[in-house]
C-alpha cells in the first residue's frame, strides 16, 4: 500500500512539474500587445488678467501741517533736506517733477510743521502739484 501511495505521489509531481515546464510547440507563447497611453487633459487655471490698479489717491492732509517724520513716511525718503535755523526744506524727486515740502519752526525747539507744498518739472516750471505727488507715492510702491 505504501508503495501505491508512492507511485500515485511521484505520479503527481511528475504532473505538476509537466505544467510548469516550459511551453512546447503546441502551447502557442503569450502575446504582448503595446497599449499607447492615453494622456489625460491637463486642467489648466482660466487666464487672469491683472486687475486694473486704481489710481492713487493723493491726500495732501498727509504732508500739510504734518512733521517731517510723518512726511517721510507718506513721501518716502526725500532726495535732499536741507537746514536753515527754523526752515527745513525737503526735496523728492520722481524723474519728470520735483516736490518741494518747506517746514517751519514756529520757535526754535518746536516741531517743524510743514507749511508750503511746491512742485515744479525739473527744467524749473511749475507743476500740478497733487499730480506730481501722485508720481511720487507711484515711485515708492
Amino acid at each position: 500500500m505504501i508503495r501505491s501511495a508512492l507511485k500515485k505521489s511521484s505520479l503527481a509531481l511528475g504532473f505538476v512539474l509537466a505544467a510548469c515546464a516550459t511551453p512546447t510547440a503546441e502551447t502557442p507563447a503569450p502575446v504582448i500587445v503595446a497599449v499607447p497611453m492615453v494622456q489625460q487633459p491637463v486642467q489648466q487655471e482660466p487666464e487672469t488678467l491683472p486687475a486694473a490698479s486704481e489710481p492713487l489717491v493723493v491726500d495732501m492732509a498727509r504732508i500739510e501741517n504734518q512733521t517731517p517724520t510723518n512726511v517721510i513716511e507718506y513721501l518716502g525718503t526725500p532726495s535732499l533736506v536741507r537746514r536753515d535755523d527754523t526752515v527745513q526744506v525737503m526735496i523728492f524727486e520722481t524723474g519728470t517733477c520735483v516736490v518741494e515740502v518747506i517746514f517751519f519752526e514756529p520757535e526754535n525747539g518746536d516741531h517743524f510743521r510743514a507749511h508750503r507744498v511746491n512742485a515744479r518739472s525739473t527744467s524749473g516750471q511749475d507743476v500740478d502739484t497733487e499730480n506730481c505727488v501722485r508720481r511720487q507715492l507711484e515711485q515708492n510702491q
